[in-house]
């Protein structure tokens, strides 16, 4: 027998909020995912996942665009308090106010599954750069991985159709 264990995400908030953690893990067992995040600031790029993603809202806004299988870009507007479900494949970028903190419970990956992440060119529209990843250990940050060896390499951030050089976030 075993207890299950409670997570005060109030605290965890508090906790994180004040050792200036934007996100932490809270749970990645066999079968799934959840962490806490205040979201990246400036988030540009589109995270194509191999599973469903449940996103609840806690404080804050999320603006969460994504890609229609229409090719349509759309928004959805997350409120504190409120949860939406992105299907897998969906192609979404999460863009949060400054006071924002989020859960988002996944499916935890499959070995031979990847995550793929896209930046478009504000200019013409262009897709600017694509990379698929196998996302394992949440722990290690991926996402904060693949961000930083594309914004780390002007060529990866340059439209190959405009020019246009998509800017780094500020810090």
């Amino acid at each position: 027998m075993f207890d299950l264990s409670v997570i005060d995400l109030n605290e965890v908030v508090k906790t994180s909020d004040q050792g200036g953690k934007g996100r932490q893990v809270l749970w990645q067992d066999s079968e799934s995912i959840a962490f806490l995040s205040r979201g990246r600031k400036q988030r540009l790029d589109f995270h194509v996942d191999p599973s469903d993603e449940v996103t609840l809202e806690l404080r804050g806004e999320q603006h969460l665009h994504y890609i229609t299988p229409e090719g349509d870009h759309k928004v959805a507007i997350i409120h504190a308090g409120q949860m939406v479900l992105c299907p897998a494949g969906v192609p979404h970028s999460p863009r949060v106010s400054d006071d924002a903190w989020f859960v988002v419970f996944e499916r935890k990956r499959k070995p031979e599954e990847q995550d793929r992440f896209m930046w478009f060119c504000e200019q013409c529209g262009e897709k600017v750069y694509e990379v698929a990843v196998h996302v394992g250990d949440y722990r290690q940050d991926p996402v904060s991985q693949v961000h930083k060896q594309f914004y780390g390499n002007e060529s990866l951030r340059t439209c190959k159709r405009c020019g246009t050089i998509i800017a780094q976030p500020n810090p």
